[in-house]
């Protein structure tokens, strides 16, 4: 293949990929597995109740995900094969990585890592997924034991840029709680070319007063991981934290959450996705 039709062929390809949210995004903000979590181990159960239970349960957790703007929660059961189960999807991003998180994320509840585990939490960078035997909705958990955190370590950050990050994360922590939907984003324009960019989120289960006990609880468990790293992230059970010296995250979140999420809803929106993201591709291109 001739170099230039094979880098035009590069260029259409790499548009196409980033066009798929329906606007374009961070190509490098990908949705991964970051940790899991599981808990009340029983064998003396009637398993194939729960295991139905548990299946319904998750299923409705990725069916109503995108209905209820990226957070869910329901009950499926009776006394001892009751299940609670709770999903919530990152504020920035589209409806349709709504349905596609949820169903990575009860993939993995199904795939045989957990079958006897009655209290499971599995995290990626675009959602947390949560189901347990006992009601946890509206609890607080706070503390290490129920958090991770992940930084970039080699990143060593400014040194009178590490004096503003965690008071910066703080103001964040503060909007989150006050927000309709316990969802917000900030730049800190540190000068004309040092940015950095927070965003957090709580589910909407908890208290706004809860909401800020969580951020600033996770803030100060995880201050000596965080402190002078430039790239940072906190995943816990009601709240979660993101800092970072470029834009990782989409810029119409809040419209998204606030509006009738974003759905894929027929072949011609991803033809003319393809058909823009082409006509891109060869104007660069020429």
């Amino acid at each position: 293949m001739k170099p230039f039709y094979f880098g035009m062929l590069c260029v259409m390809s790499f548009f196409v990929l980033v066009f798929h949210n329906g606007f374009f995004c961070l190509a490098y903000d990908t949705n991964i597995k970051i940790s899991s979590m599981y808990d009340k181990y029983e064998s003396n159960v009637n398993e194939d109740t729960f295991q139905t239970n548990k299946k319904t349960l998750l299923d409705s957790l990725a069916s109503n995900v995108v209905d209820h703007h990226g957070f869910y929660q329901t009950i499926v059961g009776t006394k001892s094969n009751r299940v609670y189960g709770t999903i919530l999807c990152r504020g920035d991003i589209s409806a349709y990585n709504y349905s596609v998180c949820a169903l990575n994320s009860t993939r993995v509840a199904l795939d045989g890592t957990f079958p006897k585990y009655r209290d499971v939490t599995i995290w990626f960078r675009w959602c947390f997924l949560r189901y347990s035997n006992d009601s946890f909705f509206g609890e607080i958990l706070q503390g290490s034991a129920v958090s991770t955190a992940t930084a970039n370590h080699p990143d060593i950050d400014d040194p009178s840029l590490v004096l503003q990050g965690i008071p910066f994360m703080s103001g964040v922590a503060a909007t989150v709680s006050v927000n309709s939907f316990m969802f917000h984003t900030e730049v800190l324009n540190f000068n004309q070319s040092e940015k950095r960019y927070g965003m957090a989120q709580c589910t909407r289960d908890i208290s706004r007063q809860d909401c800020r006990r969580c951020l600033d609880g996770q803030l100060d468990t995880f201050r000596t991981v965080i402190e002078n790293k430039r790239r940072w992230e906190i995943y816990g059970s009601n709240c979660f934290m993101w800092y970072n010296d470029y834009q990782f995250y989409f810029n119409n979140g809040s419209t998204l959450l606030l509006s009738a999420s974003w759905r894929p809803s027929s072949r011609r929106s991803l033809v003319s996705g393809i058909t823009f993201a082409i006509s891109a591709a060869l104007l660069i291109v020429f």
